[in-house]
């Protein structure tokens, strides 16, 4: 697997940016915060690769209906999708699903905390955030392509993950202190 690496912050400003490294320390593309129409302010960020191809992800505004699940909208150049938290699980653990161009991927939380993407079944990435140092590590099946849409997914999910724990330690606060 190939292994990149960023470095992550306790609280990401507009105009800030974080550099997605590789093994050799090249800088594979930038995250930064971002909007997107419809979605949750504050909770939109985007990947641009080095060829320039930018890629958004989103929490879609909730309402009392949806409030404990979450919609992610990922915008491209050309196309919009959406995956969902998976109804049941995301209340125990983060767990996304849904279909890009035809192919399924299931992003959820595993026993170490870690954070598995799969690809119609097929593990092609793992994401390790470390708390103490706060380098997020992925390591990432070699056929992905840097440039491709799992791969952004897989860098902006990780924020996606980081603010459905905030949510949940706050509602388990809430219920149980």
């Amino acid at each position: 697997m190939k292994r990149y690496q960023f470095n992550d912050v306790l609280y990401m400003k507009k105009g800030k940016t974080l550099t997605v490294e590789d093994e050799e320390k090249e800088r594979i593309g930038i995250i930064e915060k971002a909007d997107i129409t419809g979605c949750e302010k504050g909770h939109v960020f985007s990947f641009t690769d080095n060829g320039g191809g930018t890629v958004l992800m989103g929490i879609k505004k909730r309402g009392i209906k949806n409030f404990l699940h979450a919609t992610y909208v990922i915008k491209t150049e050309r196309k919009t999708y959406t995956l969902r938290d998976k109804v049941g699980n995301s209340l125990l653990y983060f767990c996304v699903e849904g279909d890009i161009d035809g192919q399924n991927i299931r992003i959820e939380e595993n026993w170490g905390g870690e954070i598995e993407v799969k690809v119609d079944q097929t593990h092609i990435a793992t994401i390790k955030a470390n708390e103490l140092t706060f380098k997020t590590t992925i390591l990432m099946e070699y056929n992905i392509d840097e440039s491709s849409i799992f791969f952004a997914i897989t860098v902006l999910m990780y924020f996606m993950f980081k603010i459905y724990k905030n949510e949940s330690e706050l509602i388990e606060s809430i219920l149980f202190d």
